[in-house]
C-alpha cells in the first residue's frame, strides 16, 4: 500500500460521514481509491463492501431509532439484492479485470449524470402502490445486488434518487437507502469473503474510521440545520456528479495508457 495508513483512515472517516448523510454507502469512491493506491481490484472490491457494511450498518441503527426507515419500500429491495449478489460475483469470475473496470467506469458515469440531473417538484411521482413497489424492488434490488457482487457498489446512488422521485423526503430516502445498501453490500461481501482478511490491522483501522464517520454523518442529518436539501440539490450533487465522471475517465486512462 502506497498511502500512509493514518491519512487513508482520515480520508475514509470524511467520506463515510458524507455518504452516511446521503445514505449511499461510499463504495463508488472506495473502489477506485483503493485501486489507485495499489490494492488489487479483487481485494479492493470486498474491502469497499466491508466499509459499506460498517457505514450503512452504523447509520441504519441511528435511522432505525429515529423511525425514518420505510420497511414497506425496503423489503422488496432487500430480498432481490440478496439474490443478485452471488450472480454478480459469478459474472466477475468470468471476465477480465479490465472489463470489470470498464463496467465500473460506465456505472459511475451513470451515477454522476443522475446526481447532476436537475430536480423538479413537478417531476415528483406519487408513492408507488404495493405491486409497483414489488416490481421496483425486483428490478432495482436485483441490479443493486449484482453491482455489489461484481463491482463492490451497494446501489445507494441509484436507490436514493429513485426514492426521492417517488416523493420520499430526504431523511426518509437516505434512511431507507442505508438499510438497502447494508443488505446488498453484506450479500456481496459474503460472496467475496475468501478475498479479504479481517485480521489485517489496516482493515480494522479503516473499519473503525468508517464507523466513526458514519455516526457523525447520520447524526448531522438530525441536527437543527442538518436537513441541507437545498444546498445538496443546488451545489453538492452537481460537484459530486462531475467528480464521479472525472474518476471514471481517470480509471480508463490508467487501464489504457
Amino acid at each position: 500500500m502506497f498511502t500512509d495508513p493514518l491519512l487513508l483512515a482520515l480520508i475514509i472517516l470524511f467520506l463515510s460521514s458524507v455518504f452516511a448523510y446521503l445514505g449511499i454507502g461510499g463504495a463508488v469512491i472506495y473502489v477506485p481509491l483503493f485501486y489507485w493506491i495499489g490494492i488489487d481490484l479483487r481485494i479492493a472490491i470486498p474491502l469497499s463492501l466491508l466499509l459499506n457494511v460498517v457505514t450503512t450498518g452504523s447509520s441504519s441503527f441511528i435511522y432505525l431509532r429515529k423511525k425514518t426507515i420505510d420497511f414497506h419500500a425496503a423489503i422488496p429491495f432487500l430480498v432481490f439484492s440478496v439474490i443478485g449478489a452471488p450472480i454478480g460475483k459469478y459474472i466477475g469470475t468470468q471476465i477480465s479485470e479490465n472489463a470489470i473496470i470498464s463496467i465500473f467506469s460506465f456505472v459511475i458515469v451513470l451515477v454522476g449524470l443522475i446526481m447532476m440531473a436537475p430536480g423538479s417538484r413537478n417531476a415528483i411521482l406519487p408513492k408507488p402502490a404495493d405491486k409497483k413497489r414489488l416490481l421496483m424492488g425486483l428490478l432495482v434490488g436485483l441490479g443493486a445486488g449484482v453491482c455489489a457482487g461484481l463491482l463492490g457498489i451497494g446501489g445507494g446512488s441509484f436507490v436514493v434518487p429513485l426514492l426521492l422521485a417517488f416523493g420520499y423526503g430526504v431523511r426518509e430516502a437516505a434512511a431507507t437507502s442505508s438499510l438497502i445498501v447494508l443488505v446488498s453490500s453484506a450479500s456481496g461481501l459474503v460472496a467475496h469473503l475468501n478475498n479479504i482478511s479481517l485480521t489485517d490491522s489496516t482493515v480494522i483501522s479503516l473499519g473503525l474510521a468508517a464507523f466513526i464517520g458514519s455516526q457523525l454523518g447520520s447524526h448531522i442529518m438530525y441536527t437543527p440545520r442538518g436537513n441541507l436539501e437545498a444546498f445538496s440539490r443546488k451545489y453538492f450533487k452537481n460537484i459530486f456528479g462531475l467528480f464521479l465522471i472525472v474518476v471514471a475517465l481517470l480509471l480508463q486512462y490508467r487501464v489504457h495508457f
